[in-house]
């Protein structure tokens, strides 16, 4: 039977290779916007096993933005502290996470994969302009005037269908992301930048049979013993993981195929009749960075931009930033309301983060994963005498679409959620004051001060205008402080935010608003035609 060709002619606006995680948060916060969406995955069915483990407030946030939480919740957990321990057993380091965080959410959280991909699938159905398609391989890409082109073939469970179907889809942009072996940054020759870090690590998923009987270890812990390092941790409610270092001589096809090596390395923590062995698998850890994020009108997100060590468990975490970063440029690009410039600096805005974060996981594998008894003794004597501090928080993003960085105290961090009251009711302030760009302003009219112009601007941009004095009539009240101490402590009487939840920028008077918003649309820049933009 000979192969089938089937040509769409720009059916699309988005199309998404790879559908994971990030795949899914782009697919739902461009359906949201009511574009025209496609992704594509390869496998004809979902994976059904666990990879990643940990999200934040931040990335609960952006789920709370495409209604994923009340589909996870069940089966989530708060993680509120991450414990290293020493080579003779010794606490070394407490990671705190508890109390509050700006995204008005617990700060960190361990999750069983398969049910937050479940949810966010069902999340980006949700959205009528939404199309999943999987079991479809991407094999080539093109790109003309106005299109990024995708070639694609039919692709079973276990490889290409031979004699199937292929296709060729064409959609005004395209996201690659597909992975660490990514085809499309490949395909566009997008090299990478590699940081120097490269291990294989052995890693177990097991579903306890009787949760209590693990209820005294840690949610999360690293244990540095310089025997073999490894790591425990929560994945929510049902499951537990464990991941062990290789060491020289290990035969990598019996840690793979073996459940008797997986029960040999967890005989410390369970024995067999105490749980199920849900997967066992070797994963090579790297540390490496795209050179680019955007080629023409194709882009990267996830692991297809960068690999980090997983030390910090910020992998997916990154992945779903990029997501959200990516989606309101691609929104306002489909929408005609962004220049070439501010597309590319999703580049720039995502590798700063992305570096850093990458430099924190990297320097917190090196420190952690010494084989050396003395080196190790040393740096447990290093880690209790305070030499050694503990990691930063995820680091501002990096130079893009952001007012005044460096002198503005607070372009490029996370702005904060909190809970108000309007004549529609109470919440969350995301819930109530929308998708978009938002401007928040706690004393006088910020309407008023701006003006007609500026305000019709706003209005392309869907942008909603918080306003928390009580001495302008309708304005919304701030039921928990958190808005009005956040602009208090940074001495703002108004901040301008982003779709991403990233702050623009702020200004510490009325008068200074105009300006504000002005350098916004100057910085967004003016349409451009051909593949630029």
């Amino acid at each position: 039977m000979s192969a089938q060709e089937i040509n769409v002619d720009l059916a699309y606006d988005v199309a998404i290779v790879g559908y994971g995680p990030v795949g899914q948060t782009l697919a739902a916060l461009l359906g949201r916007a009511g574009h025209r969406v496609v992704a594509f995955d390869r496998y004809p069915t979902a994976y059904l096993l666990p990879r990643a483990v940990r999200f934040d407030h931040e990335l609960m946030r952006i789920f709370q933005g495409i209604g994923a939480v009340r589909h996870i919740a069940h089966d989530i957990t708060t993680a509120d502290s991450y414990l290293w321990y020493g080579a003779q057993g010794q606490l070394i380091l407490d990671i705190d996470n508890r109390g509050p965080s700006p995204s008005g959410w617990a700060r960190d959280y361990v999750f069983y994969q398969p049910t937050l991909e479940a949810a966010l699938d069902l999340s980006a159905r949700t959205f009528p302009t939404v199309s999943v398609q999987r079991g479809w391989e991407v094999v080539g890409l093109g790109q003309g005037a106005g299109h990024a082109e995708l070639h694609l073939r039919e692709h079973g469970k276990t490889g290409p269908i031979d004699g199937g179907p292929t296709r060729v889809v064409r959609a005004r942009y395209v996201v690659g992301a597909d992975g660490a072996n990514s085809f499309v940054r490949n395909a566009l020759g997008i090299e990478r930048e590699d940081l120097g870090f490269r291990e294989e690590w052995f890693v177990v998923d097991v579903r306890p049979h009787d949760m209590a009987d693990f209820a005294h270890l840690p949610v999360a812990a690293q244990y540095c013993d310089p025997k073999r390092p490894h790591v425990a941790v929560l994945t929510g409610p049902r499951h537990r993981r464990w991941e062990f270092m290789l060491l020289p001589g290990d035969d990598r096809h019996e840690f793979r195929t073996s459940p008797a090596k997986a029960w040999e390395l967890l005989a410390p923590y369970l024995t067999p009749e105490q749980g199920t062995l849900v997967r066992q698998a070797v994963y090579e850890f790297r540390s490496r960075l795209a050179n680019t994020l955007r080629s023409g009108r194709f882009l990267l997100a996830g692991d297809a931009a960068k690999q980090m060590p997983p030390f910090m468990a910020e992998g997916m975490c990154s992945g779903v930033r990029d997501a959200a970063n990516l989606a309101w440029r691609l929104d306002l690009a489909l929408r005609g309301l962004i220049g070439a410039a501010a597309l590319d600096s999703y580049t720039t805005e995502r590798q700063g983060q992305n570096r850093a974060t990458v430099s924190v996981s990297l320097q917190m594998g090196k420190v952690s994963c010494t084989l050396d008894p003395e080196a190790a003794a040393a740096r447990d004597a290093a880690f209790l005498a305070g030499v050694v501090p503990a990691p930063v928080p995820v680091p501002p993003l990096g130079a893009g679409v952001l007012h005044a960085p460096g002198l503005d105290p607070i372009a490029g961090r996370i702005s904060v959620q909190g809970r108000i009251g309007t004549a529609s009711g109470e919440g969350l302030s995301d819930d109530l004051a929308g998708p978009g760009f938002r401007l928040v302003c706690v004393q006088g009219d910020a309407v008023a001060a701006l003006g007609t112009d500026r305000m019709a601007f706003l209005r392309r941009l869907r942008a909603a205008v918080v306003c928390l004095d009580p001495s302008v009539p309708g304005a919304a009240k701030d039921l928990d402080g958190a808005l009005t101490s956040w602009l208090s402590d940074n001495g703002l009487v108004a901040a301008l935010s982003r779709p991403d939840f990233y702050a623009f920028g702020g200004a510490s008077s009325l008068a200074e608003l105009p300006a504000l918003v002005e350098d916004l649309r100057a910085q967004l820049g003016s349409p451009a035609g051909g593949t630029g933009a």
